[in-house]
C-alpha cells in the first residue's frame, strides 16, 4: 500500500495525500489532475487494523470530489484478460464498449454507475421503502437520467453505506457492487475504491468475476451471449 495515490486532484495548493504504510500523510507530489472548482479535501483516515478488523475508508468523496482516474485500456490489458479467460480479444473489447457506451467514468472522473433501487430494498429488508420509494423499492426501474444516479446513491449511502454500494453497477463492465467477492475483493468498499482508480482495475475485476462462475465462464468461451448475460 506504500505510495498508493488516492485518485483525484486535491482542490487546494499542490499538496497531495498519499497512503504510506496504512496511514495518510501529506506528500509533495503535484495533484494528479486538473484542480476542481471548489475545495473538498479527503478526511484523514486511519487504515490500520482495529481489534483485528481493518477500518474501511469513507467513500463520501464520491459525492463531492472530482478525480483523475486512469482512463483507457492498453493492448496489454486486453491481451492479459483474453489469455486469462481463453477468449478472443475482440470479444472483451465488444463487451467493454456495450456496457458503458464507451465511457467508464463520468465527467467528474467518477466510475459510471447505474443505481438499482430493488437491490437496496432487498439488502435493507424494505426498511426505507415507504419513506424513500425512489431509493428503495421492491420493483426495479425508475432509473431516471444518468446524471441522477450519484444523487440517488448518495441518499442511499447515508442510510446504509454497504447496501448502497452493493446496489449499483460500477465501471466499464457494470459489475454490481453486490458481486464484490466474485470480482476478487474482501469488501464492497475495497471494490468501489478500486473502481475509482483506473479502467485496468475494472478489467481485472471483470476477469475475476467471469472466472468465478463455472457456467458463466463456459458460456463466455462458447460465445453463448444470452447464457452469459443471464448468468
Amino acid at each position: 500500500m506504500a505510495n498508493y495515490r488516492i485518485p483525484g486532484p486535491v482542490c487546494a495548493p499542490t499538496d497531495t495525500r498519499l497512503i504510506d504504510h496504512g496511514n495518510l500523510r501529506l506528500g509533495l507530489a503535484v495533484p494528479p489532475g486538473p484542480v476542481c472548482a471548489s475545495s473538498h479535501l479527503y478526511p484523514t483516515l486511519d487504515l490500520r487494523e482495529t481489534q483485528g478488523k481493518p477500518v474501511e475508508p469513507d467513500l463520501g468523496f464520491l459525492f463531492m470530489q472530482c478525480s483523475n482516474p486512469g482512463r483507457g485500456l492498453t493492448s496489454e490489458d486486453f491481451e492479459s484478460a483474453a489469455v486469462a479467460l481463453d477468449v478472443e480479444i475482440a470479444v472483451i473489447k465488444a463487451v467493454a464498449e456495450v456496457e458503458t457506451a464507451g465511457n467508464a467514468f463520468d465527467d467528474d472522473g467518477r466510475p459510471r454507475i447505474l443505481y438499482e433501487r430493488h437491490y437496496f430494498h432487498r439488502l435493507t429488508f424494505g426498511e426505507y421503502s415507504i419513506k424513500y420509494p425512489d431509493i428503495s423499492n421492491s420493483t426495479s426501474g425508475g432509473y431516471g437520467k444518468f446524471s441522477a444516479q450519484y444523487g440517488k446513491l448518495e441518499i442511499a449511502y447515508k442510510l446504509n453505506a454497504d447496501a448502497a454500494l452493493c446496489s449499483a453497477s460500477w465501471g466499464r463492465f457494470q459489475i454490481m457492487g453486490e458481486n464484490y467477492k466474485s470480482a476478487g475483493f474482501e469488501s464492497v468498499t475495497e471494490f468501489v475504491r478500486a473502481m475509482t482508480i483506473s479502467e485496468s482495475e475494472h478489467l481485472h475485476a471483470f476477469t475475476n468475476f467471469v472466472k468465478s462462475g463455472k457456467f458463466m465462464h463456459k458460456a463466455w468461451q462458447d460465445k453463448d451471449w444470452a447464457g452469459f448475460a443471464k448468468r
